[in-house]
């Protein structure tokens, strides 16, 4: 584990980035509204919390997508008609080896949003550090395109995260996630902490409070807060509720999913809206999407 770092290191030193695509989320993040950090995921590992894959059994495969349109649009787009245009969808295939003493997977995400493209590869492990404790590294590969009317369409550039999961104990877990540590996406570093509480093996409480480490924590800082609700013995209902003052969106978002030995569905919803200048949308107008996925457990 310690070599993965250092060459990650090494490899990302200098890297930068202009991309103005939203982070990727799945559809079991997108229904609390992307919180997670702290969660027990194989999925969500190759975009949030790499260290969570120590702690999970099996190996899977799923597959994810979803759109995103506009609600109460701005008069302003009748002037600018190519604006955030209809057909916006990403999508993401997720491989997940939970086999062996180092657990990861691998995932490729492709997203098309507001006339941004976006290609990601992505790779990551986790090993344990006691029996309470596991510790993750997560590399993408990053492709960006921008619109015509920009200059230096295309740029390659590499990130990394880190991540420290701890169980407390059977109903308590917590989280810590790195982003990009060391700013090769400029704009995308976050540190993030998180918990979750099961409370009476039915309900499930979520928390996330997160900072752009390179600026001051009491102006860019985000958090988030969910909850999972077991209604049946593989049925679960699931909301949430962000606020980033970094992107200057805040959001809800709510989930269904059924999770059977084997087969599992999920759909979710999240509405997002700007609440200050800094973000491709104009006041009031509200970001929705709708997501849709599958996942198969080997």
């Amino acid at each position: 584990m310690k070599k993965i770092l250092i060459i990650a290191i090494l490899v990302l030193v200098g890297q930068q980035s202009w991309a103005q695509v939203r982070e990727f989320q799945t559809t079991r993040l997108m229904s609390t509204a992307g919180t997670g950090v702290a969660s027990i995921l194989s999925t969500e590992a190759a975009i949030l919390n790499p260290a969570a894959s120590t702690f999970v059994e099996g190996s899977s495969f799923s597959y994810q997508s979803y759109r995103t349109s506009l609600q109460q649009e701005s008069d302003v787009r009748e002037t600018w008609p190519n604006q955030f245009p209809r057909s916006n969808r990403s999508q993401g295939s997720f491989m997940s080896d939970n086999s062996g003493p180092v657990k990861g997977g691998a995932a490729f995400i492709t997203q098309d949003e507001n006339n941004f493209e976006r290609q990601r590869l992505v790779l990551h492990g986790s090993a344990p550090m006691g029996g309470a404790t596991s510790m993750g590294v997560r590399y993408s590969y990053i492709q960006d395109k921008r619109p015509v009317q920009f200059r230096n369409r295309h740029q390659i550039h590499h990130q990394a995260a880190l991540g420290l999961t701890h169980i407390v104990d059977e109903d308590t877990v917590l989280g810590l996630v790195i982003i990009d540590p060391t700013r090769a996406t400029r704009g995308e570093e976050r540190a993030i902490a998180g918990f979750q509480y099961t409370l009476a093996d039915r309900f499930t409480l979520l928390g996330d409070v997160g900072i752009r480490y390179t600026r001051r924590a009491s102006e860019d800082y985000l958090w988030s807060g969910g909850v999972q609700m077991n209604v049946f013995s593989d049925f679960f209902l699931k909301v949430g509720q962000s606020f980033d003052n970094i992107s200057k969106l805040k959001g809800t978002g709510w989930g269904v999913s059924w999770i059977g030995p084997r087969l599992g569905v999920e759909f979710a919803q999240r509405t997002s809206e700007q609440f200050d200048s800094g973000y491709y949308v104009y006041k009031d107008e509200r970001i929705v999407d709708t997501s849709l996925s599958a996942v198969i457990k080997f």
